[in-house]
């Protein structure tokens, strides 16, 4: 096990967030987190970065990508991950991967993690689970062993370039009239597109990812999506709710 890794992370409504802590808590002593949604990202202190991003439409959020972008990882590693809701993770595994070596990191390994979905929590419902925590640290011990004996095998992921267009938006989270005030929706919000006025909560559409930070935020679940698109959603993805996707993970071929 590692003394130390960097992980930076980006989860709007925490099921990333407890994958990729999955995977850097099994590599290392010490997990310096950096909450992409806070901020910019700072310098990488430690050798190896485990990267945990949420799929969105199949890309990762280009409010992620500006900031990574921004690091300076030559001389460093990287493990990276995207996290999806069971649907499907698209060009987001390669986009990220592009934008981590562009930013100067060697990436070693890379892997595609299943979560609870985040707008049809029915889907995905309890993911990550026991059984994905233990295919997590072995991947862990795998990436391990790997850095051990000085192995830099390719790492050949899923997608395409160009990558498919980005999502699109197609409306905002409001707020219900049971909303107390507390302000917690915009402080939640990565994008800024929140803001708590005398007149209440205002949301701004050209900012909104919907991301849906702040729904989870909400104390008294007063911040929902407009019914007719979460409806919508719930139809759409409703297939899926007994399908049990599989992890996967990339860039590693030696035995266990």
């Amino acid at each position: 096990m590692l003394h130390a890794v960097d992980f930076y992370c980006f989860s709007p409504t925490g099921g990333t967030r407890k994958a990729g802590m999955l995977l850097a808590g099994a590599m290392a002593e010490t997990v310096n987190e950096i909450d992409l949604a806070k901020g910019n990202a700072s310098a990488p202190l430690s050798d190896l970065a485990i990267v945990a991003v949420p799929v969105f439409g199949g890309r990762i959020p280009s409010l992620v990508n500006q900031k990574l972008a921004q690091l300076q990882g030559k001389g460093k590693k990287a493990v990276t991950a995207a996290v999806y809701g069971v649907r499907a993770f698209e060009d987001a595994l390669l986009e990220l991967n592009d934008v981590m070596q562009s930013a100067g990191f060697e990436v070693i390994a890379s892997a595609a993690l299943v979560a609870q979905h985040s707008i049809v929590p029915e889907v995905g419902a309890g993911r990550p689970d026991a059984a994905d925590a233990a295919e997590i640290r072995q991947f862990a011990r795998r990436v391990l062993t790997a850095m051990e004996r000085g192995s830099s095998p390719d790492v050949i992921v899923p997608g395409n370039r160009p990558y498919k267009a980005a999502m699109k938006v197609p409306a905002s989270p409001l707020s219900l009239p049971a909303c107390v005030g507390c302000g917690r929706c915009a402080s939640a919000c990565p994008s800024g597109a929140v803001t708590l006025t005398g007149e209440g909560v205002v949301t701004d559409a050209g900012k909104c990812m919907m991301c849906m930070a702040c729904t989870a935020a909400c104390p008294v679940q007063a911040r929902i999506l407009p019914p007719p698109l979460q409806s919508g959603m719930t139809e759409k993805l409703g297939a899926l709710r007994d399908v049990r996707r599989e992890n996967q993970f990339f860039g590693l071929n030696q035995p266990e």
